[in-house]
C-alpha cells in the first residue's frame, strides 16, 4: 500500500508560498527563486528524515509534483510544509517499492538455485518459462517492465519521464503482470507457478 499521508496544504503562509503562486502564473524569475530556496533545504531535510533515500532526486521530483498538483494548493497556506509532505510521501513509497523489488529478486534467485541444484528436476525452469513469456510481450510492455522491475523506478517516476498519468502507468503494469500470471498458469506445474506468483 502506498503512503497515505495527507498532502493537503496546511500551516501559515511563508515567503515561498507567494513565490509558488507567482511561478504558477508563469513568472520565470519566481520559479527560479522558488527552486533555489526550496530544493537545497528540502534535500537536507529529506536526508535526515529518511536516511538512505535519494534525497537530491526526490527533492526535484517533489517540486515537479507540487506544480502538477498546484490546483490543490490553497493561497495563504505554507508551501514549505506542503512540499515536505509531498517529498516524504515520495520517499516512503520509493523505499517500499525498493523493498518489494528486492524481495521479488531474492525469491527468483532462490527458486533458480533450487532448479540448478536438482531439487525440481522433473519441472521446467520457472525463470526460463517466465523469460519466454516476457519475450512474447510487445516491445513497449517489455520496456515498461524493464523500467519498473529491473531499474526499480516507481510508476510515478516512469509517468513523469514519459509524460503520462501515473494511474495509466500503474494500470498498464497491472495488466502486463496479470497477462504474465495467466501465461505462467498454462505453462508451469502448480508448485513452480506458486513459488513465482508468491514473489
Amino acid at each position: 500500500m502506498k503512503a497515505t499521508l495527507d498532502d493537503a496544504p496546511f500551516g501559515q503562509q511563508d515567503e515561498t508560498s507567494s513565490l509558488f503562486m507567482r511561478a504558477r502564473n508563469g513568472e520565470s524569475d519566481a520559479a527560479t527563486e522558488l527552486y533555489q530556496q526550496c530544493v537545497p533545504h528540502l534535500r537536507r531535510w529529506l536526508a535526515g528524515r529518511v536516511p538512505g533515500c535519494d534525497a537530491e532526486e526526490l527533492a526535484h521530483v517533489a517540486l515537479v509534483t507540487a506544480f502538477r498538483k498546484a490546483a490543490r494548493f490553497r493561497q495563504g497556506a505554507s508551501f514549505q510544509s506542503w512540499l515536505k509532505t509531498i517529498s516524504l510521501n515520495l520517499a516512503l513509497n520509493r523505499q517500499r517499492d525498493e523493498t518489494r523489488r528486492r524481495q521479488r529478486e531474492k525469491a527468483w534467485f532462490d527458486h533458480e538455485r533450487v532448479q540448478r541444484s536438482g531439487g525440481m528436476n522433473d519441472e521446467p525452469s520457472g525463470l526460463r518459462v517466465l523469460a519466454r513469456c516476457v519475450a512474447a510481450l510487445p516491445e513497449a510492455q517489455r520496456q515498461l517492465l524493464q523500467l519498473r522491475y529491473s531499474e526499480g523506478k516507481s510508476a510515478e517516476t516512469i509517468a513523469m519521464e514519459q509524460g503520462r498519468q501515473r494511474g495509466a502507468v500503474a494500470v498498464n503494469l497491472h495488466r502486463i503482470c496479470r497477462r504474465l500470471r495467466t501465461d505462467l498458469e498454462h505453462a508451469l506445474p502448480k508448485q513452480t507457478r506458486e513459488s513465482l506468483v508468491s514473489a
